[in-house]
């Protein structure tokens, strides 16, 4: 773990000591106002109330208050904050569907395709920009798919990490709930499946894998750069891991700061190391490009831009096994093993290595 990701998890830990579902340190909590001023914060017109900050490409969904279980949270509204919209080319804004049988039907879903399901991550509003990108890159295919947004932007607002963390597994139960639900009413079959998360995204997917019943399993899930801070490598119950579907790809762009810096899945693509910067962020690009209100989250990002691009162009990003086919070092050249993102066949297993250019299209093939 990089020293930025472990600055970034001790200034988290201490945000969010006031709003633990731990009884003890929300005692404490309310104790010393000094140091947090409760008091100030409930007098604000609306604390629980979300408001957005558009930075670039990025949106911050932020609250004064947390909304969690926790004493000093502002209270969970199930199912107000957990939503499930579905989206389709002749119903771009979407329709809300309730956790019923027969649902799925009323909203359009046909239970001969396959259906996308889609969590955004933290701070993100939906469809927000990461969501609308995914949703917009489906529409372009010739083929039709069922579209799924997860919305728990009321439990992942910004500055409220550790809260968010929290909800994911609140988040994931009720993914859990859906499926089995439209599972057993033959409206969403689970072998049509494709779950793909951002950050933490990635996890509430892993979770709910985890929580399904014995004879369910999702075929897939795709995790763009699964969520690092407060996350173990080493254990796998509480994060996306391979275990938690048939088969499980991950897409690496900001490894050892937001994102997983080891392989967790039967597939991990490493595009530019995995690592930041990745190509056109560095600060001195995003300042001459007049974006330079990306930098901080700009690497971790890029990971569903980029699996956008490939369900736009299945072949954008082709990848190789080994990691040391370039540079002073190289031992191998460069052949084409897989292919990152929509046009991952289910059959690669290992880690794969590829470099994306700068700006869009950042695939080399497109």
């Amino acid at each position: 773990m990089s020293l930025l990701s472990q600055v970034l998890s001790l200034a988290i830990n201490f945000l969010s000591v006031p709003f633990s579902e731990n009884s003890e340190n929300s005692r404490l909590a309310r104790s010393d106002n000094a140091i947090f001023p409760f008091d100030i914060l409930r007098t604000l017109p609306e604390p629980c109330t979300t408001f957005s900050l558009e930075m670039g490409e990025n949106e911050l969904k932020m609250t004064a208050l947390p909304r969690g279980l926790c004493s000093n949270c502002c209270p969970v509204e199930f199912p107000k904050d957990i939503r499930f919209v579905a989206y389709s080319k002749e119903n771009l804004n979407g329709k809300l569907m309730k956790l019923r049988s027969g649902e799925a039907r009323r909203v359009g879903v046909d239970r001969n395709l396959p259906t996308v399901i889609f969590i955004h991550g933290f701070s993100e509003g939906s469809p927000g920009h990461s969501g609308r990108t995914i949703l917009n890159a489906y529409f372009s295919r010739p083929e039709a798919r069922n579209l799924i947004l997860l919305d728990w932007s009321e439990l992942a607002t910004f500055p409220w990490y550790q809260n968010a963390v929290v909800n994911v597994k609140h988040v994931s139960q009720r993914l859990r709930t859906f499926i089995e639900i439209f599972h057993d009413s033959g409206e969403i079959p689970i072998d049509n499946l494709h779950v793909i998360g951002f950050s933490l995204g990635c996890h509430v997917a892993g979770l709910a894998g985890k929580l399904l019943r014995s004879d369910l399993k999702i075929p897939r899930i795709t995790g763009l750069d699964p969520a690092l801070p407060e996350y173990s490598l080493g254990d796998r119950s509480k994060r996306l891991s391979y275990e938690d579907a048939k088969y499980v790809d991950i897409i690496h762009t900001d490894a050892g700061i937001f994102g997983f810096p080891i392989a967790i899945g039967h597939a991990d693509f490493f595009p530019n190391g995995g690592r930041a910067l990745q190509p056109g962020c560095q600060p001195s690009y995003l300042v001459r490009q007049r974006i330079v209100d990306q930098v901080l989250a700009c690497s971790h990002v890029r990971a569903w831009q980029l699996y956008a691009e490939s369900v736009i162009n299945e072949r954008a990003f082709p990848a190789t096994r080994c990691s040391l086919w370039r540079g002073p070092e190289k031992e191998c050249d460069f052949s084409v093993d897989a292919y990152m993102g929509f046009g991952n066949n289910n059959k690669t297993f290992g880690s794969y290595y590829l470099i994306t250019n700068e700006n869009k299209p950042y695939g080399r093939r497109s």
